[in-house]
C-alpha cells in the first residue's frame, strides 16, 4: 500500500524531530496551512515538494508515489522513436547544400 504524500511528509518530519511550526516557518506559510499539507487537504506542486524535501534533507522522490507503469522504456516505443530520429537525421543530411549549411 502506498502512503499519501502528506503522511510521508509527516513521518519524515517526525523522524527528524521537526515541529509543524518549524516546517511552516521554513516554508513561509502558517502552521494551519502546513497542517493541511500533512492531512492531504492541499494539493502540492512539484516545486513545493522539492522545498519540503530540502528542509527534511531527503530526496523528493521519497515523497512522490511510485510510477504506475514502472520506469522502464517499452522496447517497441523505444525502437519507433529511434526510427523517427534516424529518418529526421537522414532528411537533414540529404538537404545539405555543398557548403554544409542546411
Amino acid at each position: 500500500m502506498t502512503l499519501p504524500i502528506g503522511e510521508k511528509i509527516r513521518l519524515e518530519r517526525l523522524a527528524k524531530q521537526y515541529s509543524q511550526e518549524y516546517m511552516a516557518w521554513s516554508l513561509e506559510i502558517s502552521q494551519a496551512a502546513y497542517s493541511k499539507v500533512e492531512r492531504d487537504e492541499t494539493e502540492l506542486t512539484i516545486r513545493r515538494i522539492y522545498q519540503i524535501a530540502e528542509i527534511l534533507e531527503i530526496s523528493p522522490f521519497r515523497l512522490l508515489p511510485k510510477p504506475k507503469y514502472g520506469t522502464a522504456i517499452v522496447g517497441e516505443y523505444f525502437w519507433k522513436m529511434i526510427a523517427k530520429i534516424c529518418g529526421l537525421w537522414q532528411n537533414k543530411s540529404q538537404n545539405r547544400t555543398p557548403d554544409g549549411v542546411f
